[in-house]
């Protein structure tokens, strides 16, 4: 149980655990650097989620949290304790000739691989979420003005998150 408190050990495991996810479901999910602490704190360095044209989906380059419960984990219940996101980028965009935005592809990759009849017990809560530095853009390039939103900057907190 030791070798699990060393950090590239920590990385390695993780480097895998993206590895499958993405060959699993058809993504493209890299973690730079991963930190598990004892007392269930949890450091993410270098998060990059690509969409399916290549582009970047989000980008953060710090993400903090604590894992209130691992057993709940596994159960598709991901309850975390403050979560402190540094210098996140997300972009949402609908490609020319596209219906969907490249976010809604992304979450069908693991609706499409995991039909169920029954309604999903999935459930991510936080009691307090935080962003800084963050970048929001919304575009569709089927519109003649394609830049629908773009926000800079930006600093956000939010409570009991569900």
């Amino acid at each position: 149980m030791l070798i699990l408190s060393i950090p590239a050990v920590q990385t390695y495991l993780g480097k895998k655990v993206t590895t499958r996810i993405n060959e699993d479901f058809g993504t493209n999910i890299s973690i730079g650097k991963i930190g598990l602490q004892i007392n269930g704190d949890v450091e993410l360095k270098s998060i990059y989620i690509e969409d399916y044209k290549k582009d970047t989906l989000i980008n953060i380059n710090e993400l903090n949290t604590s894992i209130l419960n691992f057993r709940s984990i596994i159960n598709g219940k991901l309850a975390f304790g403050d979560i402190d996101i540094e210098d996140l980028t997300f972009n949402i965009r609908t490609y020319k000739g596209e219906p969907s935005s490249n976010l809604d592809v992304f979450i069908a990759k693991f609706e499409e691989d995991n039909p169920s009849e029954s309604e999903s017990e999935f459930l991510l809560s936080s009691s307090d979420v935080s962003i800084y530095n963050g970048k929001f853009r919304m575009i569709n390039d089927n519109l003649e003005t394609p830049k629908i939103l773009e926000l800079s900057d930006l600093n956000f907190n939010g409570t009991n998150f569900l």
